[in-house]
């Protein structure tokens, strides 16, 4: 119990450090909650856990090596010197939450529990052990260091608890007639507030709690229990604090009213309110607060009568020695490896270092798992051994590794998991994709083929190979056609490409073990991808009658695709450009002679032959590709690859992440020609399902001018379609790379003019919700009548050309120079009726 001074005095520093504390706590729970977006701008979130003592230590002694991406513990150890033991006080997190617990059980601690055993000795213990395992090569610290509790506590079980707590109780209200939308708003408010926009599950989330609730429940027995007794990291700053400047010193007014040792959280203060036990004392300053008669104060000088020095064993410091040299090697022990025979299918995060030396870095601190945008790493049990557990593991069924996302690597803060660069992550192999014949559709229908020639069944699936995310695909196929042209298309995998990403095995249909499984492999390996295979294949040196003239070019990255198109490159950079390379094919004439290349006699290039120049340009995913096919693309589909146009002999082709144009150069070139060399490229690329972009789904089909839609990401591209009478310079729609947008004509009847509908889809319903606004704005500035109809807002300029807006959730949806006002009106409505 607190109470009021006597006598006036400044507690300026008692309540400097509850700010402190708290202030410390908040921003560690705000680093924690939005980890996720300060790791992709590259902040440096996990700052709590560099600067723990215990885990540098720890990671550097097991690893043997100076790890500089812990100079904050060096801080804090350097700190430790002149001001004692602050750190658990004043920045702790673990500390806090223990504070905050120990009110609860008050009522439950009893004055007879003043005389239980005193089991402070027992944290130097267990330093000692965990620091002589590290001798021995086994790495525990991070079950220990409160930092790593903190962290994994609150991202595994508490803050997936909250987040389906909440999204149960709104869930439960948002059901209620008339005031179900306003609880909507909250719900949005408060998974905005949490970063709660999913609600994550983690393997053994249950177990931690459990640890977690025991940990603080020893708060009914003694305050701050893990403190006093257990916490080797508060044992090492102990140990530094010997030389503090600030002590805990008791002048002669001190009355033995006991209230010091009553509001003592640690039990630093002897009985008689004078005595302070040696490295107990955290800087709290409490006892000076609620002493009535200002007794108590700290400098650097400490009677040595008030001094109670810590009574350590020599017997018990070898027998934890001892102890710790027979343990170590049972800790190592590994049942499950043993059984496999010595194998072990784990599947590390992309970076993981050796395994030897992952086990030796990992402080099982979880943030690698916080942060898995899929949800896939999870925390292993006893698969990698007892010295393994809570080290983390990509379970693919769950969540896969995301080919897009390095997020784990930027966050681990010991070096278990190296940092990469996004393009050379995509070519790490986490593991290699393996394919049950005995589970797999295409190839149990496969197997019953004698009964399927009697009555056949569709058993093609290919979900794994559509959303592989490799390029060249790991998955292909090897397809059977019967007599009947009907085929089954038997996925195969491509070791050699394969990167052990998972996807498949997440969307595989399969239920229960899927058909595809990955197994992890150690270490990981670099896929020496030949970037420049494809075009052995796709250009041959011979296609039919036309022959190659020389070796393709290839032009790869943006500054290399400035030197092939200066001034015209910009567009294609604003799809996720990877390379491009042409070539060009000649085919003999009447007189067997190839064509010369420059020359512009008609008749002799009748008699010399033919010449065609060839693109195939490679983007990032097939979107992309889309894009630019949906670009450029010009005539009618000739039904070749995933789309196709053809005019004036000019062939646009688009397969997968590739877009192909084939040009005649020289000669009476046919269309039949063209065609034949493009299904011919066709055919030597990885077979993929036409999927168009999503957003083009939402597009209404009456009325729409067939082969107008074009999907981009960025304004550059915009700016070459008429949308407007007048000029828009600024990015009034927020057009950037993370925004998906398409815009299509329509048309009434073939004598009236055509309108535009554009439609763009952002990562988030705030940056749609300021783009709408702009757009309104924008209309308005022009000067142009509005008008309101439900949620969509109608603009008539003076040429009579109507542009309207709607803005669905995350989805802006606006139409352009329609001649009717109901029909501008009409294409936005049925856009909402298919949202």
């Amino acid at each position: 119990m607190e109470l009021e001074n006597k006598h006036s005095k400044n507690n300026w520093v008692y309540y400097a450090r509850k700010i402190s504390q708290y202030l410390s706590f908040s921003i560690f729970i705000y680093l924690l909650l939005f980890l996720d977006p300060l790791t992709e701008k590259d902040l440096s979130a996990n700052i709590f856990l560099r600067m723990s003592p215990l885990s540098a230590i720890g990671a550097m002694v097991a690893a043997k090596t100076f790890i500089l991406k812990y100079w904050p513990a060096f801080i804090v150890l350097f700190l430790t010197i002149p001001f004692g033991r602050f750190f658990c006080a004043w920045i702790c997190p673990l500390g806090t939450t223990i504070d905050i617990t120990d009110r609860l059980f008050a009522g439950l601690r009893k004055k007879s529990q003043k005389n239980l055993y005193d089991g402070r000795r027992f944290k130097y213990y267990l330093l000692a052990f965990l620091l002589i395992g590290l001798l021995f090569g086994l790495q525990c610290v991070g079950w220990f260091d409160p930092l790593s509790i903190a962290t994994s506590v609150y991202a595994i079980s508490i803050h997936p608890y909250i987040i389906n707590l909440i999204n149960g109780f709104f869930g439960y209200l948002g059901a209620i007639p008339l005031i179900g939308y306003s609880f909507a708003l909250i719900h949005k408010f408060t998974q905005e507030i949490l970063f709660a926009y999913h609600a994550p599950f983690f393997r053994a989330h249950g177990i931690l709690l459990m640890v977690f609730v025991l940990l603080i429940a020893a708060g009914m027995v003694f305050r701050r229990y893990w403190c006093r007794n257990i916490c080797p990291m508060g044992a090492i700053l102990a140990l530094f604090s010997d030389w503090s400047l600030f002590k805990r010193n008791v002048s002669s007014s001190c009355t033995n009213c006991g209230l010091c040792v009553e509001n003592c959280g640690m039990g630093a203060i002897g009985n008689d309110g004078k005595v302070t036990k040696d490295g107990e004392c955290i800087l709290c300053i409490t006892c000076q607060k609620v002493c009535p008669e200002n007794s108590i104060t700290f400098s650097n000088r400490q009677p040595v009568e008030q001094r109670q020095t810590i009574d350590l064993s020599k017997r018990a410091f070898v027998f934890t020695g001892l102890l710790s040299a027979v343990i170590t090697p049972l800790m190592k022990l590994n049942h499950v490896k043993a059984s496999n025979k010595g194998k072990v299918s784990i599947i590390r995060p992309p970076g993981a270092v050796n395994e030897k030396e992952f086990l030796a870095l990992c402080i099982r601190c979880g943030e690698c798992m916080k942060v898995c945008k899929t949800n896939g790493l999870h925390p292993v049990l006893l698969e990698a051994g007892i010295e393994g557990v809570w080290t983390p593991k990509l379970i693919p069924r769950i969540g896969y590794c995301d080919y897009g996302c390095v997020l784990c690597t930027r966050v681990c803060p010991s070096g278990a998991l190296t940092r990469l660069p996004l393009e050379e992550k995509r070519e790490i192999a986490l593991g290699k994709a393996r394919i049950n014949h005995n589970r797999c559709i295409p190839w149990v229908g496969y197997s019953r083929l004698p009964e399927l020639e009697k009555k056949w069944q569709d058993f093609n699936c290919g979900v794994c190979e559509e959303v592989c995310p490799v390029p060249t695909k790991a998955i292909h196929f090897n397809t059977y056609v019967d007599a009947q042209q009907r085929e089954i298309r038997r996925p195969f995998v491509r070791e050699d490409v394969c990167v052990g990403c998972g996807f498949c095995e997440k969307v595989c249909p399969v239920l229960g073990t899927s058909a595809i499984v990955v197994e992890g492999i150690q270490p990981q390996t670099k896929i020496e991808r030949q970037k420049n295979s494809f075009i052995t294949n796709f250009f041959p040196e011979t296609i039919g009658e036309w022959e190659r003239v020389a070796s393709p070019n290839i032009y790869e990255g943006k500054d290399r695709l400035y030197e092939y198109i200066d001034g015209g490159a910009e567009p294609y950079l604003s799809y996720s450009f990877i390379r491009v390379s042409n070539t060009e094919y000649l085919k003999a004439g009447a007189n067997g002679r190839l064509p010369l290349q420059n020359t512009d006699n008609a008749e002799h290039l009748r008699e010399a032959g033919k010449r065609i120049f060839i693109e195939v340009w490679e983007f990032g995913c097939s979107d992309d590709a889309f894009g630019v096919f949906s670009k450029d693309r010009t005539g009618t589909d000739i039904k070749v690859g995933n789309g196709s146009a053809l005019f004036n002999n000019y062939l646009y082709l688009w397969n997968d992440i590739y877009f192909i144009k084939i040009e005649p150069r020289q000669g009476d070139v046919l269309a039949e020609e063209v065609a034949f060399i493009g299904k011919s490229i066709i055919n030597l690329m990885p077979y993929k399902k036409a999927s168009l972009p999503n957003i083009v789904s939402y597009l209404p089909q009456q009325n729409l001018v067939q082969e107008s839609p074009v999907f981009f990401h960025k304004k550059i591209i915009l700016d070459n379609i008429y949308v407007s009478d007048n000029f828009i310079e600024k990015n009034v729609f927020r057009l950037s790379e993370k925004t998906d947008a398409v815009i299509a004509e329509y048309r009434l009847t073939t004598n009236t003019k055509s309108s535009k509908l554009m439609l763009v889809r952002y990562s988030d319903s705030e940056t749609a919700r300021l783009a709408f606004d702009d757009v309104v704005k924008l209309w308005r500035f022009f000067g142009e009548k509005e008008s309101i109809s439900g949620t969509i807002h109608i603009f008539q300029n003076k040429a009579q050309h109507y542009t309207s807006c709607l803005l669905i959730k995350n989805i802006l949806g606006i139409t352009f120079l329609s001649t009717n006002k109901d029909n501008a009106e009409m294409l936005l409505k049925l856009v909402e009726e298919k949202l």
